[in-house]
This record gives structure tokens, sequence and C-alpha cells, in this order.
């Protein structure tokens, strides 16, 4: 009896360590792999555009303001429009008077032009009738033409209207410190005004990248004031060769096209285009540091595959890749590449496209 039960306990323990093996064998190896999710997107021949990032502020052109300015001194009496605001063509900016000193100067004038030309005509009728001489003549016709020159100066200088102060075009008012009352010599800015089309932005740049900064090259400008606001595109006007003391930074500046409605003061961000390549590129989350080298995950018959590449141009959302085995067409891993080895088992995760997620969909259309 004793001998049967040690039989029977050994036949279990060679039954237990059989069925042990048989569980660990390749099978069970394969069941446990790992299989990692990912999400896939094509690799594609595009242009790539690399840019470099600017920021600054926009301000009015040094060649675009005006100084308004009158040639006799004045009294304001109003002001009609607010700094910063944009006046149309004819609309009045401010009202002035000339003080009471310009007023009888410019009143004594055209009474000295007016008697000037009676006392003319009043000569030339003597002399016809020769009761004067010619000399007599001469000496009115100098006396009218002088008074009339004094007049017509003065006339020029803007005296003798209705005191209006009006842009000469769409303009937009910088500068407009006076105050109702307030006396204002000849030759004293009333205020500064720039053309509507005479805004740009003045973007600084860093000075170990503006070497590779030409004037003409495309920009597009962003308001950081104003997120929802459309960027513009532009171009390069004029690079400074020098640095700014205080920054270190050197100055940018790129026109705003009239049709904008940008504001002056209003800061911005640039993106200066440097280079532009069409090239076989992919997602900046598909390339991966691995060690000194860079590697991309593709996916193919459900198995990652592994590639060493190299780096070429980048630009915002899409960098150049160059392997041998990489083709346009191919699905590069931008999600889960982080934990993936060469041939792993993956799937894609749901809702991601890819060349799998396609084969599925036309097999399951099949009748």
């Amino acid at each position: 009896m004793k001998k049967l039960v040690v039989i029977l306990v050994l036949a279990a323990i060679g039954l237990g360590a059989w069925l042990l093996f048989r569980g660990s064998g390749p099978a069970a190896e394969e069941k446990e792999k790992p299989v990692a999710e990912v999400q896939v997107a094509p690799l594609q021949i595009q242009t790539i555009i690399r840019t470099l990032p600017a920021y600054g502020i926009v301000e009015v052109a040094p060649s675009a303001a005006r100084a308004i300015t009158l040639g006799y001194d004045c009294v304001v009496k109003s002001i009609e429009a607010d700094p910063g605001s944009r006046v149309e063509a004819g609309a009045a900016i401010l009202i002035v008077a000339p003080t009471a000193d310009v007023q009888l100067a410019y009143d004594s004038a055209r009474a000295d032009s007016a008697l000037a030309d009676k006392t003319l005509a009043s000569a030339r009728e003597r002399f016809e009738l020769k009761l004067a001489a010619r000399q007599e003549l001469l000496s009115a016709q100098q006396a009218a033409e002088d008074a009339k020159i004094k007049l017509e100066s003065l006339t020029r200088r803007g005296l003798g209207t209705d005191g209006r102060v009006s842009a000469a075009q769409a303009c937009i008012v910088t500068k407009l410190d006076l105050q109702p009352g307030a006396t204002i010599p000849a030759g004293t800015p009333l205020a500064t005004v720039a053309a509507v089309s005479g805004l740009e932005a003045h973007l600084a740049l860093e000075l170990a990248d503006a070497a590779r900064v030409r004037a003409g090259e495309a920009v597009t400008l962003a308001s950081s004031n104003r997120p929802g606001a459309e960027p513009v595109a532009s171009s390069v006007r004029a690079v400074s060769l020098s640095a700014d003391p205080v920054t270190g930074a050197a100055d940018v500046r790129v026109p705003i096209p009239a049709e904008s409605g940008w504001y002056p003061g209003e800061h911005v961000q640039g993106a200066i285009e440097v280079e532009r390549k069409s090239a076989l590129a992919a997602p900046r989350s598909a390339v991966l540091p691995d060690g000194d080298k860079q590697v991309l995950f593709t996916v193919k018959d459900s198995k990652a595959a592994r590639h060493e590449v190299t780096v070429g141009i980048a630009g915002d959302d899409a960098v150049e890749v160059i392997a041998k085995d990489l083709h346009a067409g191919d699905q590069a891993v931008t999600v889960g590449n982080y934990e993936l080895e060469d041939g792993m088992a993956v799937q894609l995760a749901a809702g991601a496209g890819g060349e799998e997620k396609k084969d599925d969909a036309k097999a399951e259309a099949k009748p």
C-alpha cells in the first residue's frame, strides 16, 4: 500500500513538472511578449521651412512720420483727434487761430496790398494822361508788387483760413500733446502723424542669427496682444548692422500692410524664413535621440522597425529624415515610440490613422 502511495505521488510530481515545462515553452513565451499601442503618421515629401523667431513692437517707420507745423504763432482752439487715432484724408486734427499780433500783421498786409493796387491804378491813369512821370509809375508798381508778395507769404503760412489743421492723407496721429488755449510759436510741431501704410514691426533678433537674415526674406507676423488676429505676411526691409547696447540684439524692420489694421505699440512676434527645402519629412515627435544617434520607428506587419536617421532641415512641425531604408508612405510612429524595440509587436491606438487601419477598413468593406 505504501508503495502505491509513493508511486502516485511521484506520478503527480512528474505530471506537474511536465505541465509546468509545457506552459513555459515557446508558445507561452509568445503569449507573454508585450504589445505596444502606438500612433503613426506617413512619411511624405513636403516643403520644410526653417524660420528664426523674433519679437518686437509695431512702430511708425522713420520715413513715414511727419510733424505738422505752422508758419505763424497761433492759439489752439480745439483738439479734434486723439493720439493713436486714425484720421481720414481732409479730416481736422485740431483747430487754431492766429495770435493777436499775427492777425494784426495779416490785416495790415491785406490793407497795404489793397492800397498799393489803388495807388498803382491811379499812377497808371495819370501816366496815360501825361500828368505823371514814368518814374512815378514804376514806384507805384514796385510798391504794389511788394505788398502782394507780403500778403501771399502770410497766406501760404495758413493765415486767412478757417484755422482747420487737416490731414493731407489717411493717417494715424502718433503724438499730440497740446491743450486748448495753448500758444504755439511758429515752427513748433503741433502734432506728429504717420501714413496708415507707414507702420512696421521693429523686431529684435539674436546677434548670432542676424548674419543669416537678408533684406527681402519672407516674414510671418502674428500679434501677441490679439491671439485671434490673422497673421500677416511681409518681408524684411532692413537689418541693423549694429547691436543694441542694452539687449545685445540686432534690429530687424518689417513693413506691415496698410489693410492689416494693426496698432502702433502693439506687441508682435515674427517668424523669419531663412531656408526652404523639399525633402522626405517626418513629424518632429517621430525622431528620438539614442545616445549620439537619431532613430525613428516605422510599423510594418504589426511590428516595429528601428531606423537610424540623419536629421536635415527642421521646420516648426516637421523634420527632414535621411536614411536609405525609409521612403515616402512609410508609417512612422509618433506616439508610443519611447517604449519600442526593433521587432516589437505593436497595435495602432483607437482612432489613430495608419496603413494597417486602412487595410482593416478595406477588409471589413469586402462582402
